[in-house]
């Protein structure tokens, strides 16, 4: 297992400071040479019909996910090794892009948002915990990771209102970079259109109410 492991295609190893989407790209290829990329992105274990919630792999699943956790940590800085020591294969692969994924849109706004809001702590004379606080919400954020495009349109969306919620919600799921100025305005544009109608809609119901000639019909 251990030759498989090392006769493999080249990757740069992985210590936590470098370009985690680079870096996952060529392990997946490497994976995917040897026939166990699955094993890293989905849990291959199985329950028996004793016992469905327990899962466990088959003996081939087994040495083939044995595989898939030898490459990925071969990828890896020996300072990783140690967490990942019982892991299966797919447990690693999760718990690295947690660590070092990028973050959804929904997850980057609401940082942006914090970072807007942040004020030093009255209490704080030496100003040490506000910038440890501070520093902490640079690295959540990590705007190296993104295009100057990406973080302007990250900071748009962030600037809408609760009005905008739908807004936000449509584009939340999207990765940041995918992001595209004009599709998040139209998005505004559109939803401040629909409130239009809609109050134009109550007006008419209202005059209606109260006697008018009007005769509402509903937006659309």
């Amino acid at each position: 297992m251990a030759n498989d492991a090392e006769m493999m295609l080249e990757v740069e190893i992985f210590d936590g400071s470098g370009n985690f989407t680079d870096w996952t790209k060529q392990v997946i290829l490497a994976l995917r040479q040897k026939g166990v990329l699955d094993y890293a992105e989905s849990d291959m274990r199985v329950g028996t019909a004793e016992e469905p919630d327990k899962k466990k792999f088959s003996n081939t699943d087994s040495k083939a996910d044995g595989l898939a956790v030898a490459i990925i940590l071969r990828c890896l800085s020996k300072s990783h090794h140690k967490q990942f020591i019982r892991s299966t294969a797919f447990e690693v692969w999760t718990e690295l892009h947690k660590l070092y994924g990028v973050p959804n849109t929904e997850d980057l706004v609401s940082n942006i948002l914090e970072l807007f809001s942040f004020h030093m702590d009255p209490d704080d004379k030496e100003g040490r915990a506000s910038a440890v606080q501070y520093s902490n919400l640079l690295d959540k954020i990590n705007f190296t990771a993104f295009s100057s495009s990406a973080m302007a349109n990250l900071m748009y969306l962030a600037s809408l209102n609760k009005h905008h919620d739908l807004v936000h919600l449509e584009f939340a799921k999207k990765k940041p970079n995918k992001l595209e100025f004009d599709d998040i305005f139209n998005a505004v544009c559109a939803l401040s259109d629909a409130h239009k109608k809609q109050r134009a809609y109550n007006e008419k119901i209202s005059v209606s109410n109260f006697g008018g000639t009007a005769r509402a019909q509903r937006p659309t």
